[in-house]
Protein backbone atom coordinates (compact mmCIF):
# COMPACT_ATOMS: atom_id res chain seq x y z
CA UNK A 1 0.00 0.00 0.00
CA UNK A 2 2.82 2.50 0.95
CA UNK A 3 4.09 1.93 -3.00
CA UNK A 4 0.57 2.55 -4.45
CA UNK A 5 0.58 5.62 -2.53
CA UNK A 6 4.00 6.55 -3.28
CA UNK A 7 3.13 5.92 -6.63
CA UNK A 8 -0.15 8.06 -6.79
CA UNK A 9 1.52 11.15 -5.53
CA UNK A 10 4.18 11.20 -8.15
CA UNK A 11 1.69 10.54 -10.78
CA UNK A 12 -0.62 13.65 -9.11
CA UNK A 13 2.42 15.92 -9.28
CA UNK A 14 3.38 15.14 -12.42
CA UNK A 15 -0.33 15.96 -13.56
CA UNK A 16 0.08 19.18 -11.52
CA UNK A 17 3.22 20.67 -13.71
CA UNK A 18 2.09 19.56 -16.92
CA UNK A 19 -0.91 21.92 -15.94
CA UNK A 20 1.29 24.74 -15.38
CA UNK A 21 1.41 27.62 -18.17
CA UNK A 22 4.79 28.01 -19.74
CA UNK A 23 7.22 30.15 -19.02
CA UNK A 24 6.97 32.97 -21.65
CA UNK A 25 10.22 33.52 -23.64
CA UNK A 26 12.60 36.31 -22.86
CA UNK A 27 12.05 39.36 -24.38
CA UNK A 28 13.77 41.03 -27.53
CA UNK A 29 16.05 43.19 -26.36
CA UNK A 30 15.08 47.07 -26.17
CA UNK A 31 15.97 48.83 -29.08
CA UNK A 32 18.12 51.93 -28.82
CA UNK A 33 19.90 54.67 -30.23
CA UNK A 34 23.66 55.52 -29.54
CA UNK A 35 25.07 58.86 -30.63
CA UNK A 36 28.07 61.49 -29.62
CA UNK A 37 28.32 64.81 -29.35
CA UNK A 38 30.87 67.35 -28.45
CA UNK A 39 30.41 71.38 -27.81
CA UNK A 40 32.85 73.60 -26.90
CA UNK A 41 32.74 77.43 -25.44
CA UNK A 42 35.39 80.33 -26.45
CA UNK A 43 37.14 82.12 -23.67
CA UNK A 44 40.23 84.55 -23.53
CA UNK A 45 42.86 83.03 -20.57
CA UNK A 46 42.78 85.32 -17.57
CA UNK A 47 45.51 83.74 -15.46
CA UNK A 48 48.99 82.41 -15.93
CA UNK A 49 52.06 80.27 -14.68
CA UNK A 50 55.37 81.22 -15.21
CA UNK A 51 58.26 79.43 -14.34
CA UNK A 52 61.54 80.89 -14.56
CA UNK A 53 65.16 79.56 -13.32
CA UNK A 54 67.88 81.42 -11.16
CA UNK A 55 71.13 79.63 -12.36
CA UNK A 56 75.13 80.41 -12.30
CA UNK A 57 77.41 78.27 -13.22
CA UNK A 58 81.02 77.93 -12.34
CA UNK A 59 83.73 76.51 -9.67
CA UNK A 60 83.26 78.68 -6.20
CA UNK A 61 80.29 77.06 -5.01
CA UNK A 62 79.01 79.58 -2.19
CA UNK A 63 79.67 82.85 -4.59
CA UNK A 64 77.47 80.96 -6.91
CA UNK A 65 74.42 80.40 -4.28
CA UNK A 66 74.89 83.57 -3.15
CA UNK A 67 74.50 85.32 -6.41
CA UNK A 68 71.57 83.04 -7.13
CA UNK A 69 70.00 83.60 -3.49
CA UNK A 70 70.95 87.61 -4.42
CA UNK A 71 68.66 87.39 -7.90
CA UNK A 72 66.05 85.43 -6.05
CA UNK A 73 65.80 87.62 -3.54
CA UNK A 74 64.78 90.59 -6.13
CA UNK A 75 62.62 88.80 -7.97
CA UNK A 76 60.30 88.10 -4.87
CA UNK A 77 60.41 91.97 -3.49
CA UNK A 78 59.57 92.78 -7.47
CA UNK A 79 56.54 90.10 -6.97
CA UNK A 80 55.62 91.86 -3.60
CA UNK A 81 55.55 95.06 -5.31
CA UNK A 82 52.89 93.54 -7.56
CA UNK A 83 50.63 92.63 -4.67
CA UNK A 84 51.50 89.58 -5.61
CA UNK A 85 50.28 87.20 -2.65
CA UNK A 86 52.80 85.01 -1.43
CA UNK A 87 51.04 82.01 -1.49
CA UNK A 88 51.17 81.85 -5.36
CA UNK A 89 55.12 82.25 -5.40
CA UNK A 90 56.96 78.63 -5.15
CA UNK A 91 60.76 79.28 -4.30
CA UNK A 92 62.15 75.71 -4.81
CA UNK A 93 65.08 74.78 -2.82
CA UNK A 94 68.77 74.98 -4.23
CA UNK A 95 70.35 73.05 -6.27
CA UNK A 96 73.65 72.26 -7.43
CA UNK A 97 74.98 70.30 -10.39
CA UNK A 98 78.54 68.81 -11.12
CA UNK A 99 79.41 69.76 -14.53
CA UNK A 100 81.52 67.27 -16.43
CA UNK A 101 83.29 66.94 -20.03
CA UNK A 102 85.14 64.08 -21.64
CA UNK A 103 88.92 64.87 -22.12
CA UNK A 104 90.52 62.08 -24.10
CA UNK A 105 88.15 59.72 -22.70
CA UNK A 106 88.77 61.05 -19.26
CA UNK A 107 85.70 62.62 -17.35
CA UNK A 108 86.92 65.67 -15.76
CA UNK A 109 85.18 67.90 -13.52
CA UNK A 110 84.76 71.72 -15.25
CA UNK A 111 82.21 73.38 -12.60
CA UNK A 112 79.36 73.32 -10.41
CA UNK A 113 75.59 74.64 -11.94
CA UNK A 114 73.54 76.47 -9.07
CA UNK A 115 70.11 76.38 -9.89
CA UNK A 116 66.80 78.10 -8.12
CA UNK A 117 63.22 77.08 -9.61
CA UNK A 118 60.66 79.63 -9.35
CA UNK A 119 56.84 79.24 -9.70
CA UNK A 120 54.46 82.30 -9.81
CA UNK A 121 50.92 81.81 -10.59
CA UNK A 122 49.75 85.55 -11.51
CA UNK A 123 45.75 86.72 -11.22
CA UNK A 124 46.51 88.78 -14.35
CA UNK A 125 48.03 88.36 -17.70
CA UNK A 126 49.23 92.09 -17.22
CA UNK A 127 51.30 90.99 -14.30
CA UNK A 128 53.18 88.20 -16.08
CA UNK A 129 53.68 90.23 -18.70
CA UNK A 130 55.67 93.17 -16.57
CA UNK A 131 57.46 90.31 -14.21
CA UNK A 132 58.79 88.69 -17.12
CA UNK A 133 60.63 91.63 -18.53
CA UNK A 134 61.45 92.48 -15.31
CA UNK A 135 63.50 88.95 -14.32
CA UNK A 136 65.06 88.77 -17.74
CA UNK A 137 66.66 92.19 -17.04
CA UNK A 138 67.86 91.26 -14.08
CA UNK A 139 69.57 87.78 -14.26
CA UNK A 140 67.02 85.67 -15.27
CA UNK A 141 68.30 83.39 -18.35
CA UNK A 142 66.38 80.69 -18.91
CA UNK A 143 62.24 80.31 -18.70
CA UNK A 144 59.88 77.56 -19.50
CA UNK A 145 56.72 77.66 -21.17
CA UNK A 146 54.15 79.84 -19.47
CA UNK A 147 50.42 78.39 -18.89
CA UNK A 148 47.99 80.43 -19.56
CA UNK A 149 44.25 79.22 -18.06
CA UNK A 150 40.49 80.93 -17.55
CA UNK A 151 39.75 81.32 -14.10
CA UNK A 152 36.16 80.58 -14.44
CA UNK A 153 36.88 77.37 -16.28
CA UNK A 154 34.52 75.27 -14.25
CA UNK A 155 31.44 77.03 -15.16
CA UNK A 156 32.09 77.53 -19.04
CA UNK A 157 33.11 73.34 -19.28
CA UNK A 158 29.66 73.10 -17.72
CA UNK A 159 28.11 75.47 -20.19
CA UNK A 160 30.04 73.12 -22.91
CA UNK A 161 28.61 70.15 -20.95
CA UNK A 162 24.96 71.10 -21.15
CA UNK A 163 25.12 71.85 -24.54
CA UNK A 164 26.95 68.62 -25.90
CA UNK A 165 23.79 66.69 -24.56
CA UNK A 166 21.32 69.16 -25.90
CA UNK A 167 23.35 68.38 -29.40
CA UNK A 168 22.89 64.86 -28.79
CA UNK A 169 19.33 64.72 -28.05
CA UNK A 170 18.37 66.82 -31.21
CA UNK A 171 20.41 64.38 -32.90
CA UNK A 172 19.21 61.48 -31.92
CA UNK A 173 15.87 63.07 -32.70
CA UNK A 174 16.20 63.42 -36.36
CA UNK A 175 17.75 60.13 -36.70
CA UNK A 176 14.86 58.24 -34.66
CA UNK A 177 12.16 60.65 -37.01
CA UNK A 178 14.06 59.28 -40.24
CA UNK A 179 13.47 55.50 -39.23
CA UNK A 180 9.89 56.36 -37.89
CA UNK A 181 10.38 55.60 -33.78
CA UNK A 182 10.72 57.77 -31.19
CA UNK A 183 12.42 58.40 -28.30
CA UNK A 184 11.29 57.17 -25.47
CA UNK A 185 13.98 57.87 -22.93
CA UNK A 186 17.95 57.57 -21.74
CA UNK A 187 19.69 54.03 -21.45
CA UNK A 188 23.00 55.89 -20.31
CA UNK A 189 25.16 59.11 -20.27
CA UNK A 190 28.80 58.76 -20.44
CA UNK A 191 31.01 62.02 -19.96
CA UNK A 192 34.30 61.27 -22.01
CA UNK A 193 35.82 64.37 -21.81
CA UNK A 194 38.03 66.07 -18.76
CA UNK A 195 36.69 68.75 -16.49
CA UNK A 196 37.56 71.94 -16.89
CA UNK A 197 40.87 71.68 -18.43
CA UNK A 198 43.97 73.77 -18.16
CA UNK A 199 44.14 75.30 -21.40
CA UNK A 200 47.83 76.47 -23.33
CA UNK A 201 48.71 79.54 -25.62
CA UNK A 202 49.20 77.95 -29.14
CA UNK A 203 51.30 80.77 -30.47
CA UNK A 204 54.53 81.39 -28.58
CA UNK A 205 56.13 84.87 -29.69
CA UNK A 206 58.09 86.64 -26.97
CA UNK A 207 59.74 90.34 -27.80
CA UNK A 208 60.28 92.96 -25.22
CA UNK A 209 57.57 95.07 -26.73
CA UNK A 210 53.74 95.80 -25.09
CA UNK A 211 53.18 92.28 -25.18
CA UNK A 212 55.43 89.65 -23.84
CA UNK A 213 53.02 86.80 -24.47
CA UNK A 214 50.23 86.19 -26.59
CA UNK A 215 47.80 83.39 -24.53
CA UNK A 216 44.81 83.51 -27.83
CA UNK A 217 41.86 82.33 -27.68
CA UNK A 218 40.61 78.94 -26.23
CA UNK A 219 38.43 76.16 -26.21
CA UNK A 220 37.14 74.77 -23.46
CA UNK A 221 35.37 71.40 -24.60
CA UNK A 222 33.01 68.44 -23.68
CA UNK A 223 32.28 65.61 -25.47
CA UNK A 224 29.43 63.00 -24.49
CA UNK A 225 28.20 59.74 -25.66
CA UNK A 226 24.38 58.94 -24.73
CA UNK A 227 22.36 55.83 -25.28
CA UNK A 228 18.97 56.48 -25.90
CA UNK A 229 15.96 53.98 -25.31
CA UNK A 230 13.51 53.91 -28.61
CA UNK A 231 9.46 53.26 -29.16
CA UNK A 232 7.62 52.60 -32.34
CA UNK A 233 7.28 50.70 -35.21
CA UNK A 234 9.39 47.45 -35.49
Amino acid sequence: MRYLSSVFIALAAFVLMGCQPPVPQQQAAEKTLSVSASASVQAVPDQVQLTVNVERTGMDIPALKAEVDGITAKLIERLREQNVAETAIQSHALRVYPQHRYDEGEQKLVGYQVNRRMVVDFASIEQHAEFLEFALNNGVQRVDEPVFSVSNADELYQQALTEAIALARAKAERMANAAGVAIKGVQSLQESSQQAPVVRYRVAQAAMADSVSLPGQQSIEARIAVVFNLIGQD
